[in-house]
């Protein structure tokens, strides 16, 4: 049996958390979404690996601050059994790069955490297109 379609918009409207706070630079506003020991992994320009803490995540988008207007992003709820949940978070334009997040949800004590970020990641190239 399929869950509740509240279920779905309560694990879609916290990735768009993520995503106003990504778009601010303002990691305050994400925080209390994601679990406390929650991981972060992912590729960055197809060769950096990096992991960790959440905190660097954090850290990340506090030190590069507020995108430009021309960001744009976009939520997929991929799957959402009882308790877990994956949604896909796709961005264009996060300060010249294009990101597609996987954020693993858990419903925990009656409320859904992110409990690990998975990104992948590469330039935006702003070249003009042959038909110019």
């Amino acid at each position: 049996m399929r869950e509740q379609i509240e279920e779905f918009n309560a694990v879609e409207n916290l990735a768009r958390k993520f995503i106003e706070a990504v778009k601010n630079g303002n990691s305050e506003i994400v925080k209390p979404y994601f679990y406390e020991k929650a991981s972060f992994f992912g590729q960055l320009n197809e060769t950096e690996y990096q992991s960790g803490s959440i905190q660097g995540f954090y850290e990340t988008i506090d030190q590069m601050g507020a995108c430009g207007d021309d960001y744009t992003a976009r939520v997929d709820v991929i799957t959402l059994e009882k308790t877990i949940a994956v949604v896909r978070v796709i961005e264009d334009n996060w300060h010249g790069y294009k990101f597609t997040d996987l954020l693993i949800m858990n419903k925990i004590n009656g409320e859904w955490k992110i409990v690990s970020k998975v990104y992948d990641t590469c330039l935006l190239y702003t070249s003009p297109s042959p038909r110019d």
